[in-house]
């Protein structure tokens, strides 16, 4: 078995765990026990069991890298697809199920809390972030203050929504997959106007 599969396996064990018995439950016996491999092999590729969840959270939830977004001459379209990409992968019932499940631990847990927070101060690699930076760029805009305070506007005007519903268990996600293009399309298309009205705002474009 090549690394980076026994290394998914883990991870995909790890969830298991946590979901199932909770952070101070879980332990590396018991996600060497659900991964079929053995507790010398987890610890070979994650130093303690903090090392391993942290990876665990930053791989699912916080490290995304969606398919390669096409309509580079149609922002509104490229955004619709990078959103649509990312949104199939954060959607997904396995993430929101580990979603459900760190709400429930970051209460109990200083760890859990410790790992979220330390994760959240280095998000700004973002793919959101990434490619609203790159689109200011393009286009020579000038932006006050944090860029990333844009991305978290428009991921929660769009999948940060839906994935409220879907914690709350209030749709399906065949629902979801069926209705998320034209949301996100008109979600993308109100968040270009509204931004490049703000760049606007903020002075005159740099030269």
């Amino acid at each position: 078995m090549e690394e980076c599969e026994r290394r998914e396996r883990i991870l995909d064990a790890a969830s298991e765990v946590l979901q199932q018995c909770g952070y101070h439950a879980a332990s590396m016996d018991k996600v060497a026990q659900h991964s079929a491999m053995s507790k010398r092999t987890l610890y070979q590729m994650f130093h303690s069991k903090q090392d391993l969840f942290h990876t665990l959270i930053n791989s699912r939830l916080f490290n995304v890298t969606p398919d390669e977004c096409h309509y580079r001459e149609n922002p509104a379209e490229e955004l619709t697809e990078l959103l649509m990409n990312l949104g199939r992968i954060i959607l997904r019932p396995d993430r929101i199920s580990l979603i459900r499940a760190l709400i429930t631990e970051s209460q109990e847990s200083a760890d859990i809390r410790q790992i979220l927070t330390s994760l959240r101060a280095g998000g700004k690699g973002n793919v959101l972030t990434s490619w609203l930076d790159r689109y200011v760029r393009q286009n020579h805009y000038v932006v006050e203050g944090d860029i990333c305070i844009y991305s978290n506007m428009l991921f929660g005007m769009t999948i940060g929504d839906l994935m409220l519903q879907s914690l709350a268990c209030a749709s399906e996600s065949t629902w979801i997959e069926e209705n998320m293009r034209p949301r996100f399309h008109h979600a993308a298309r109100i968040f270009l106007a509204g931004f490049r009205q703000d760049c606007n705002r903020s002075g005159s474009p740099v030269p």
